[in-house]
């Protein structure tokens, strides 16, 4: 089963938006997206290559693509006729701001009683603290994220991924599936409203738990990193293996390839000072090549190498072909893309695609509209890009 029959009207502008509507998108759904007159600020974020952002189009491969000045109330009726026949609502505006172009919940809600209506934002629109601004880093650091990722002098480490970003798309393009489906086991639609607060602070659900239970100074949060099976080891050439040999019989397989089956008198908890200094006295005695050499002989005791993104795009056995997808940009040629898994599932597309042509998809919109070409044209001129 995919989405291929559901229509999303995506007004989302910055990454947690786009994650979703991007994943809803690989499942198969008819993605269309509502954007502003100029260029905002996920379309102007570099790297540039002759004027068009990759960070950009990383993200927007089988969306239609048109541009609306939402402040006229001619793009607002469109907006309401769409929405007729539109099955999912995706936006991450600050709380309010729908509803004073007139685009709120209620409203479109009352044209399309079965319409499912997503809102991503920072706390979401319950709380004391809607209207507070905040980027990914800002989240991490409130959920407690940063202060689990700290270097060796204490300081934090900004994560290399936006962790809160991509959790609170993922969860609302989860639930946007489930309320598609309360749609059709009951006809009513529903307002998702996804924290991006909420979304990077669960990810520290174990770690709440132990908190909550013990407190962090029993038994603190940290404490992975603190146990040799499990635990990033320098190599000689200062590159890095990520050692997770965490059951019992990959612990010793770890031991008997490190050449180090003296250690096994040791446990791994009650001793793991002793441990974590001998091993990685070991492992800095050879080359990440010289290691990788070793842990790729089976058996397997889960050793990875701590790999550069390019590295990680050919680790699988498969190749490249298997994570990426190249699509071709009218302006720039052609564009790179990491896949999600999801794509490989649901939506099985002859190949991905680009829509780079606004003015082409609004008049296309407006067609299957039943607008009159002298409709089109006042339109298209009343909304032309700037």
């Amino acid at each position: 089963m995919t989405l291929a029959k559901i229509k999303i009207l995506d007004f989302t502008h910055l990454l947690p938006g786009e994650v979703a509507s991007t994943l809803l998108s690989d499942m198969g759904a008819q993605i269309l997206r509502i954007e502003k007159l100029q260029k905002g600020l996920n379309e102007s974020l570099p790297p540039i290559v002759d004027g068009e952002s990759l960070y950009f189009w990383a993200l927007h491969r089988n969306k239609k693509r048109i541009r609306l000045d939402l402040k006229k109330e001619s793009a607002i009726e469109l907006i309401k006729k769409l929405v007729k026949d539109a099955d999912v609502i995706l936006e991450n505006f600050r709380p309010g701001v729908m509803e004073r172009l007139g685009l709120g919940y209620e409203t479109l809600k009352s044209i399309n009683p079965a319409i499912v209506y997503c809102s991503i934002s920072g706390y979401g629109s319950h709380s004391k603290w809607s209207n507070r601004p905040g980027h990914d880093l800002t989240f991490v650091a409130e959920a407690g994220i940063l202060d689990e990722t700290l270097d060796r002098d204490g300081a934090p480490v900004l994560p290399g991924v936006f962790i809160s970003d991509y959790m609170s798309g993922s969860y609302g393009a989860l639930a946007v599936v489930a309320a598609l489906y309360q749609v059709k086991e009951t006809g009513a639609g529903q307002h998702l409203e996804i924290s991006m607060f909420e979304s990077a602070l669960s990810t520290l659900s174990v770690l709440g738990t132990v908190d909550m239970r013990l407190g962090l100074e029993e038994l603190h949060s940290r404490y992975p990193e603190n146990l040799p099976n499990h635990r990033i080891y320098r190599c000689k050439d200062k590159r890095f293996l990520a050692c997770a040999p965490f059951e019992p019989q990959f612990w010793l397989i770890f031991l008997h390839k490190i050449e180090r089956t003296d250690l096994t008198q040791y446990d791994v908890i009650e001793d793991k000072v002793i441990l974590i200094e001998e091993v990685s006295k070991t492992i800095a005695q050879k080359t990440f090549k010289e290691w990788m050499a070793i842990f790729n002989e089976p058996p397997d005791c889960c050793v990875s190498p701590v790999n550069t993104v390019d590295e990680a795009l050919d680790f699988l056995p498969e190749g490249r072909n298997r994570v990426v997808t190249a699509i071709e940009h009218d302006k720039i040629g052609t564009i790179h893309q990491i896949k999600s898994p999801l794509s490989q599932l649901f939506a099985k597309r002859d190949s991905d695609v680009f829509y780079t042509d606004t003015d082409a998809c609004l008049a296309e919109v407006l067609k299957t509209l039943d607008y009159s070409q002298s409709e089109i044209e006042k339109i298209k001129q009343e909304q032309a890009s700037k």
